[in-house]
């Protein structure tokens, strides 16, 4: 009596992918045809002539890719992104070779970034909503963790007396002038609604 695995060892319901590795198609097929071991039919032919018998083989089909193919065709490597991107670069109040002109957001006002980033998503440990300068008005604290802390420490040392830019998707949010390096914490000050804050907050934690 001829059974599925039989007949999806026969078909190969692999062979018309060329652009996957063998050991990966051996892998699913052994996957595939191992779900239906313990199915069993009177006749190739006739069993598939059956709607509901069809149904059942396109089912194991499925069931074998699913089970095998979150190894195969899983992300894995990737890395994951921020919702929204945080960076730290030092900035000058006037324009030089190699420095990047930049409109401070919701002013007039006009930093110059270094190329180098400072510090990103990875070097927040912590961040949360603080209150700003009004009840509607909502800031944001931003705790750097061990390296975030060594790297703002080393960069700002020198650069008392000059501004610091904060960008938030690339948008210049705030560019305080350092009155002392900056090591462990920093707050972004801006005109932030409270929901606004919370958003940045959220977004700026890497998953």
């Amino acid at each position: 009596m001829e059974t599925v695995r039989d007949i999806l060892r026969d078909a190969d319901p692999l062979r018309h992918e060329p652009g996957r590795l063998e050991g990966e198609r051996d892998r699913l097929r052994q996957a595939i045809v191992a779900a239906a071991a313990d199915v069993t039919t009177p006749s190739s032919s006739a069993w598939f002539r059956t709607p509901v018998a069809l149904l059942a083989a396109v089912a194991l089909i499925v069931v074998g890719i699913v089970a095998v193919g979150s190894q195969i065709w899983s992300p894995g490597g990737a890395t994951l992104q921020a919702a929204i991107r945080f960076e730290v670069r030092l900035a000058e109040d006037r324009p030089s070779a190699g420095l990047r002109e930049a409109r401070i957001a919701g002013s007039d006002r006009v930093v110059y970034l270094h190329q180098e980033i400072i510090a990103t998503n990875g070097d927040i440990a912590q961040s949360s909503v603080v209150q700003g300068d009004g009840p509607s008005r909502f800031g944001i604290a931003v705790q750097f963790n061990a390296a975030g802390t060594r790297k703002m420490r080393q960069a700002t040392a020198s650069h008392v007396g000059r501004p610091v830019a904060i960008l938030i998707d690339g948008d210049v949010v705030t560019a305080p002038v350092l009155r002392s390096s900056i090591s462990t914490s920093a707050v972004i000050s801006g005109d932030y609604t409270k929901a606004e804050a919370e958003r940045i907050v959220s977004g700026i934690r890497t998953p």
